[in-house]
């Protein structure tokens, strides 16, 4: 009886936005390509490339402070939950976590080590003077055989 409830419970919280979804969502192509040139026409045709072009590196170390922030929250929270329950399995996990901030660490360190150690050693090649007219040069044919 409960899980007979239970489902119709359930029924009445995600059937309505199922059927709604179902019935807002068309197949009509030509529809769907007038949105998007509406939309289109609404930007103008302006990208904003600022947002389009941003640095990779930024990227990179957001991903690495997230990483490491979910790294030490594991060791924290393994950690306390270790010293709290005494437990072999939850010592093993929080040694597992620590290990994994380590290695973590330690190949951030190499990585950042061969990156500046690349900027030391490569240098860029300058760009070509570009001379300020350039004589035309009349086409030549090739003969082909």
């Amino acid at each position: 009886m409960v899980l007979v409830i239970l489902a119709a419970l359930w029924a009445v919280v995600l059937l309505p936005p199922l059927l709604r979804s179902r019935t807002e969502r068309t197949n009509d192509s030509i529809g769907d390509f007038n949105f998007r040139l509406d939309a289109l026409g609404r930007t103008n045709g302006a990208l904003h490339l600022d947002a389009v072009r941003a640095n990779p590196g930024e990227h990179a170390a957001k991903r690495r402070r997230d990483v490491t922030r979910a790294l030490l929250v594991a060791v924290g929270v393994s950690g306390l939950l270790a010293l709290a329950t005494n437990l072999a399995v939850v010592w093993a996990l929080h040694a597992l976590a620590d290990v994994a901030l380590i290695a973590f660490g330690s190949l951030w360190a190499w990585a950042r080590s061969v990156q500046v150690e690349r900027a030391l050693k490569v240098r860029p090649i300058p760009p070509r003077p570009v001379p300020a007219r350039r004589a035309e040069r009349p086409l030549r044919r090739v003969a082909s055989s």
